[in-house]
């Protein structure tokens, strides 16, 4: 078979427009305060981690709002997502964990950092988690890292619903898990009935 020119270039624009096609659907993002993979297909982070910086600070997160990443390339989720539903946007890395410094804490309302979360879990024990969080942060280093997990739960505004969110806890040399459901099943429970006892495996690269 005798292939010209014109059709090596063609296979190849195909083969270079297929990969970056592959590359684009998940990208890697650092910001101030935290890193993030992203995936622009499900308009929802795979994964993000931070450090908690200087939970306990006098900046109010009044008046402030979630906006679109400027910098972003990809397609992240946005207002038409939680409007009128049972979702929350509820923040990964969290606003009261920064809010010793305004501009950290208005970081913090970026819609890389925000996800698909069931108001019963973000007003419940994730909340306290990130309550615990927190705490710790008085006595130790704590480095977080949350994962999600995903189903087939795909909104009319082609967001996909996470149906677990993880969370990483790392701090003196130890590690704790959690694996919350993200459903109305976890109100009135607490953040402890939550925690793995057996290790979670934790993804270093930004891919599906």
């Amino acid at each position: 078979m005798i292939v010209n020119r014109f059709t090596k270039k063609r296979i190849l624009f195909l083969c270079l427009f297929f990969a970056l096609n592959l590359l684009s659907a998940q990208q890697l993002v650092q910001r101030d305060i935290f890193e993030v993979c992203y995936s622009s297909k499900k308009q929802q982070p795979l994964w993000l981690s931070y450090q908690v910086e200087c939970p306990g600070g006098g900046f109010s997160r009044k008046g402030l709002n979630f906006k679109k990443d400027s910098k972003f390339a990809g397609t992240t989720s946005d207002n038409a997502d939680y409007y009128k539903n049972v979702w929350d946007k509820g923040h990964l890395a969290p606003a009261a964990d920064f809010n010793c410094d305004y501009n950290k804490l208005k970081a913090t309302f970026n819609f890389l950092n925000c996800a698909l979360q069931h108001e019963k879990l973000n007003r419940g024990p994730w909340a306290k988690l990130e309550k615990y969080e927190r705490q710790l942060s008085q006595k130790y280093s704590v480095r977080v890292r949350i994962v999600l997990e995903f189903a087939s739960n795909l909104l009319p505004t082609g967001a996909l619903v996470p149906s677990y969110f993880i969370k990483i806890l790392s701090y003196n040399n130890k590690v704790e898990v959690y694996r919350f459901p993200n459903d109305a099943s976890v109100w009135r429970t607490q953040y402890k009935d939550y925690l793995l006892k057996d290790d979670y495996p934790i993804i270093e690269g930004c891919f599906e």
